[in-house]
């Protein structure tokens, strides 16, 4: 979102962009065909991929900090500069902008983004409210007050909620009601016996351990909680749509009345949900892409106990802020995280503030 809006500033305000003040890397047009990435060798006729592309691919390394390289990576790394050239000059015009302008906001949000010595001294500071009132959850609603104040944030819990163009009517939009959820990336995950996937659950119960414990657990209490998390989410996942069905539009296209989502997920307060992640406009008819698991979702709220529910608010709270907090939390969520994206080292800051 905030890159979204800098694009647009650096069109349209006035705002003298400069070079990163830490970045030398020279704005350079990019090349639309580069015939040093050919390998000439080889007869077109023969093979057209490795003849326009034959050198780059012997050559071209991918950085420690992605986990691929390419002519597109290139293309956001330029716009990145940009952005940033825009940011960098809100951030040291700040002070003689009205606090109200854009650009003493961006400037703002951005200089606070940067302070990683700030960030190191609050620690888990900005987010003891938020742990405060989920270990205050003593009700199903209570949990989905929560969870829905940790989807505001961001967070991945319990089920997704978005607007989508209506598959019927691409005229309008309609709200459409997913399946979510999950600290790992799918439902195979924690569903798959292979050893592979054995040795994936292990390190994520770790790393969740190991979160509860910069939170400030006991490790045997961090390791029961990191227990009841992968409890909740292993039943999510269970509920949940393989990969390949969801291909098929029909299998996540249920519209429905509200009366009729009522009655799919009797545990769910709608009224009280759409009202706490700021929803206003009256919901008339929604989209469920996967009914089977909104009613699980409903069925769970209910039935499992609330400490489970804790822990699993809990987790999800610190992994949605993790990269924003101390150094502390910011490397155990990378360490993890990379072992998916294969990514070796951190981007620099700026690139993560943007």
């Amino acid at each position: 979102m905030l890159a979204a809006v800098v694009a647009a500033l650096s069109v349209s305000c006035k705002i003298t962009q400069r070079p990163p003040s830490s970045d030398t890397t020279a704005l350079k047009p990019l090349k639309v065909v580069d015939v040093a990435y050919m390998d000439t060798a080889v007869k077109a006729c023969s093979d057209f991929f490795e003849f326009a592309n034959g050198t780059w691919l012997k050559t071209d390394t991918i950085p420690a900090a992605y986990s691929s390289s390419g002519v597109f990576k290139d293309m956001a790394d330029r716009n990145e500069l940009v952005v940033r050239s825009v940011l960098d000059a809100a951030e040291a015009q700040r002070a003689s902008l009205p606090d109200t302008s854009t650009q003493h906001k961006l400037g703002t949000f951005y200089a606070t983004c940067m302070d990683s010595s700030a960030a190191e001294a609050a620690g888990l500071t900005p987010l003891l409210p938020s742990l405060a009132a989920i270990d205050s959850v003593a009700s199903p609603a209570a949990v989905l007050a929560a969870a829905a104040r940790l989807q505001v944030d961001g967070a991945n819990v319990l089920f997704r909620y978005y607007p989508a163009v209506n598959a019927h009517d691409a005229a309008h939009y309609i709200a459409d009601i997913d399946r979510g959820g999950l600290g790992l990336p799918d439902r195979d995950y924690y569903l798959n016996r292979a050893a592979s996937a054995d040795s994936t659950r292990a390190a994520y119960v770790a790393h969740v351990a190991r979160m509860f414990v910069l939170a400030g657990e006991d490790s045997v209490a961090a390791r029961a909680d990191a227990g009841r998390v992968m409890a909740v989410e292993t039943e999510l996942a269970r509920a949940q749509l393989p990969r390949v069905a969801r291909r098929n539009p029909k299998a996540v296209d249920h519209q429905m009345p509200m009366a009729a989502l009522h009655t799919l997920a009797p545990n769910i307060d709608w009224a009280a949900y759409f009202h706490d992640i700021g929803l206003t406009a009256v919901v008339g008819r929604v989209n469920v892409d996967e009914p089977v698991f909104l009613a699980r979702v409903s069925a769970l709220v209910a039935g499992r106990p609330l400490d489970d529910w804790r822990a699993y608010l809990r987790y999800h709270a610190l992994s949605g802020a993790a990269p924003w907090l101390s150094s502390a939390f910011v490397n155990e969520n990378f360490a993890f995280s990379s072992r998916f994206s294969g990514a070796k080292k951190l981007l620099p800051r700026w690139k993560r503030c943007l």
